[in-house]
Formats: C-alpha cells, structure tokens, sequence
C-alpha cells in the first residue's frame, strides 16, 4: 500500500513539474525597437538572428527614405513593421487633433513607395498616454490603425544605462506581466546590450515573437486613459 501511495506521489509530483514546464515553454516576449532603422541596424539585426529571435521595429518616415535598404533587411529576415511618425516631437504630433494621423498616414504612404505594403500597427512618441488626448486615440481608431505602447522598460533611451540596470528594470517590470511587450531603442548602447538582453529572455524559456495586425494592441490610452472602459 506504501508503494502504491509512492508511486502515485511521484506520478503526481512528475505531472506538475511537465505541466510547469509546459507552461514556462509557452512564454512569449515580443521585443520592439522604436526609431529606426539606422547606422545601428544591422547590430541589432545581427544579435536578433543569433538567437533566432525575431522583432518588431517601429519605423521613422525620414529614417525610411535615409536607409531603404536596411529597412528591406528587416522585412526580409522576418521582422514585423510598425510605423512611429515623422516629427517625434510631442509639441507637433499631438498639436492637433488630426496631426498624429497625418503623422502616421504620410509615414504609412513612404513605406508603400518603398517596399510596396502600408501597415497598421503604429506607436506614437512617448506612448499613447498622457501626452495623447482622447480624440486624437479616436481618429486614429477610426482610421483603423493598432496603437501600441510596452509592457517592459529597460529605459534604454534615457542616457546610457548599465547592462545590469537595465536587467534589474526587465526584472522588475516582468513581474505578474503576461507576454511581456520591451520597449528598446535603436541607438549604439542598446545595439551592444542586445545580446544580454536576449540571452535573459531566451535562458528563461522565452519565445521571441513578433506584433501583427491579428494581435490584440495593448495601449496606455486603453489601460490608463480616458479610452479605458468606454467603447469607440
């Protein structure tokens, strides 16, 4: 009987650890890159492949016709295309009620000049809230366009942080976060941290994925703004 009730132990204990692991395999992390492509690019495209990790990059309309060919690197190789705007200036994208989706449209017309698709994800500077109001959100909706902010902030963007700071701040911001969304930056510092970075999420069973126009968006606007709770 004491065999018996072992055994039925251990078949239970065995179960749990494959349904936990089962589930720490299923794990998804999309990591974006807003303001590019640029002299940095290739870097970063490099690490990403490394790892077989693919991305996410929201794109700048003049750094589209600066650097067409990195741009067509990053389709190419499997990476997804967002759109970021033209000024990424707060006091001119969100000076009008129209002006981001100006933003976004004369960006969205220069990625079809140049690779021939237009896109529906986007990501306005500094996220959708607060500096966003609620009809501008509305007209970009309207328009049919996916807005998306993060969910992870290494805040590679502010100065040049530490490798070990800005994996504290993963860290931290991974806690209770389902298919946790990381906000990087197309700049040198990151482009030399990416591979710790990756290494991180990837020793931690992590599927590197990418944002399409199937996904659901998650925004600050939905979560913490004025959209949040309300319909259109």
């Amino acid at each position: 009987m004491k065999r018996i009730i072992f055994l039925l132990i251990c078949s239970i204990t065995i179960l749990s650890v494959a349904v936990f692991a089962s589930t720490d395999s299923e794990k998804t992390v999309y990591i974006t890159f807003d303001d590019g492509p640029t002299h940095n690019t290739p870097v970063i495209l490099d690490t990403l492949k490394k790892y077989n990790a693919k991305a996410t990059f929201f794109v700048l309309n003049d750094r589209i016709t600066e650097n067409p060919d990195l741009l067509r690197r990053i389709i190419a190789e499997g990476h997804s295309i967002g759109l970021h705007g033209s000024s990424h200036d707060v006091n001119v994208i969100y000076s009008t009620p129209s002006k981001p989706l100006e933003e976004m449209n004369k960006a969205n017309e220069n990625l079809y000049n140049t690779v021939g698709f237009k896109t529906r994800l986007i990501r306005t500077p500094y996220g959708s809230y607060p500096y966003m109001n609620l009809e501008q959100y509305k007209i970009l909706k309207a328009a049919n366009y996916n807005l998306w902010d993060w969910t992870v902030d290494p805040r590679d963007g502010v100065g040049t942080p530490t490798i070990d700071t800005m994996l504290n701040r993963i860290t931290n911001d991974l806690k209770g976060n389902e298919n946790p969304i990381v906000l990087l930056h197309d700049r040198k510092s990151t482009a030399n941290n990416l591979d710790s970075i990756l290494n991180y999420f990837s020793s931690r069973n992590y599927t590197f994925d990418v944002l399409t126009e199937k996904t659901d968006p998650v925004n600050f606007m939905e979560l913490y703004g004025p959209a949040r709770n309300k319909s259109g």
